[in-house]
């Protein structure tokens, strides 16, 4: 039952920052939809493997360990990509930061 509030809480405090991000101009529709899907394709290379693949198999562990370190790897290059990201005011995400840091 507890699980209920932090769900809630969740959708509080995502809301919470989406108008924040808003009103400071910070905020993109389309880059977040991308994040959700970037997100939904990490967890599809991350669970194909326990569909796919007979957890007896002696090529299960490669293949599932192969999955993480190419999700690992995506998730890097994904971090590093939208930090170059132009947000809606024309400053990079690194910009902004540093100017939200130094209010």
């Amino acid at each position: 039952m507890g699980w209920i509030f932090f769900v809630i809480l969740t959708i509080v405090m995502a809301i919470a920052g989406i108008r924040r991000a808003q009103r400071a101009g910070l905020w993109s529709w389309s880059k977040f939809a991308f994040t959700l899907g970037f997100a939904a394709l990490e967890v599809a290379i991350v669970t194909a493997p326990l569909a796919l693949i007979d957890l007896k198999s002696r090529y299960f562990w490669l293949v599932y360990g192969a999955a993480w370190v190419v999700a690992a790897g995506n998730f890097v290059w994904f971090i590093i990509e939208a930090r170059r990201w132009k947000l809606p005011n024309g400053k990079t995400s690194l910009e902004a930061d540093r100017e939200q840091g130094q209010k």
